[in-house]
């Protein structure tokens, strides 16, 4: 019997955030690279460093420089460099607006 497997592509600002967070407290040696709105994919995978209420900071450890986030809702895009919970590694997510 095959099982399918269906990957959700879409998460909202919120789910994000709570996926950073697990990150950053359960599995801080997986590394996230992102796209924000109008712009081309971060270069590097980088280190969850802090997660506030709307944003994140992040350690881009290849190009030496801290980045700061300030609000989620600019990311459209991300990806993680391994397997965590139900996202797979190397996959684009989009990230859409959480509903007002």
């Amino acid at each position: 019997m095959e099982i399918l497997h269906r990957t959700k592509t879409l998460i909202s600002v919120l789910e994000f955030r709570r996926l950073l967070v697990d990150l950053l407290e359960k599995r801080p040696d997986i590394y996230i690279r992102y796209r924000l709105l109008g712009d081309m994919w971060a270069k590097n995978f980088m280190r969850i460093i802090l997660v506030t209420s709307r944003g994140v900071l992040v350690n881009d450890e290849i190009g030496n420089k801290l980045i700061a986030l300030q609000d989620l809702a600019m990311v459209m895009q991300f990806e993680i460099e391994k397997s965590f919970q139900e996202f797979q590694p190397h996959f684009h997510y989009e990230v859409h607006p959480d509903p007002a």
